[in-house]
């Protein structure tokens, strides 16, 4: 019990030491606005997209297992979209709160946090184990994270009530453009149809991708400051409940369904034990949706989510 106690907690507290620096730089101003918004960008659109496209072009897939560990998650994703509606129409929301409530239930922050705890977790694996879990989830978040966009964006919007042509049309847009969709569906068209990269342009894009996360979790850190809770707490909670406790609970109960090895139930529990995606406010911000209650979701389910993710860590 002990080692299993100090490995979760060597795996998730570099993590969460990390946002709790980033959010007291931006406190004292060592970080500011204009410069969390230059390491969002700078991660958004350079970090996270190198490193996905990398990790996704050099590894040797198992199809059969990371099919199953993506249908696990999808499955139970739309299972808390199913629930976040239920308990907003329980609830009496508004609609410009219902879209962003709903969102926050089931959008995970897969790749700022989800990753990094995994990639944490699994340092002290045999190297071939620990290659094997990393290509499953590389190759779950290059289909997933699509997904989450498409489904994030029509639940706003139907939360919304005047849509408009404009607003559809820029929120097409969005999604075409996204930098981490457009890495992913590269990265599998490139493995598929090109050879190795050149060695100069994987080292680079590797040497990139490495500091995506470490920045990352310090962006999230620094944007939580931001965030007000406001009259919003118990919708939230509720929110996180959905997100950080019900979403693996079901997980599970889809993995020992279709009978998935440990590796493979540790992926798929990690990203749904993972808090609400950082993004989910600027989404929210942009659709018109009720975005203070998405930066209150972001800042509960990202404290809480130490539990979710350390109970997944000391069972797996």
């Amino acid at each position: 019990p002990d080692n299993i106690a100090m490995e979760v907690l060597n795996t998730l507290l570099p993590v969460f030491f990390m946002i709790a620096l980033g959010a007291f730089l931006h406190r004292i101003k060592f970080l500011s606005d204009e410069v969390v918004t230059g390491l969002n960008g700078l991660v958004f659109w350079v970090g996270l997209p190198s490193l996905l496209f990398y990790e996704i072009i050099i590894a040797e897939y198992n199809y059969s297992l990371a099919g199953k560990t993506f249908l696990v998650i999808l499955a139970a994703t739309i299972l808390c979209v199913v629930a976040g509606y239920i308990v907003a129409f329980l609830l009496k929301m508004p609609g410009p709160s219902v879209g962003a409530f709903v969102q926050g239930a089931f959008r995970g922050n897969l790749y700022y946090i989800g990753l990094a705890v995994l990639l944490y977790s699994i340092a002290d694996y045999n190297p071939v184990d620990a290659e094997r879990i990393k290509n499953i989830a590389i190759l779950v978040l290059a289909f997933i994270i699509p997904i989450y966009n498409f489904l994030a964006v029509i639940i706003l919007l139907a939360g919304r009530q005047r849509l408009g042509r404009r607003v559809i049309l820029t929120l097409s847009r969005q999604i075409v453009t996204n930098p981490l969709i457009i890495a992913c569906v590269a990265g599998l068209i490139y493995q598929f149809i090109f050879p190795p990269l050149p060695l100069a342009i994987s080292r680079t894009l590797s040497e990139v991708g490495q500091i995506s996360l470490p920045l990352a979790l310090i962006a999230v850190g620094a944007a939580l400051v931001q965030s007000n809770l406001g009259s919003s707490v118990l919708w939230s909670v509720i929110a996180t409940v959905i997100k950080i406790a019900f979403a693996p609970v079901v997980g599970l109960l889809f993995a020992m369904l279709l009978n998935l090895g440990p590796g493979e139930t540790k992926v798929a529990l990690i990203m749904l034990a993972c808090p609400t995606a950082a993004v989910s406010y600027v989404m929210a911000e942009q659709l018109g949706a009720d975005e203070k209650l998405s930066a209150a979701i972001v800042t509960v389910s990202t404290v809480l989510s130490i539990i979710s993710l350390g109970i997944v860590l000391a069972v797996y």
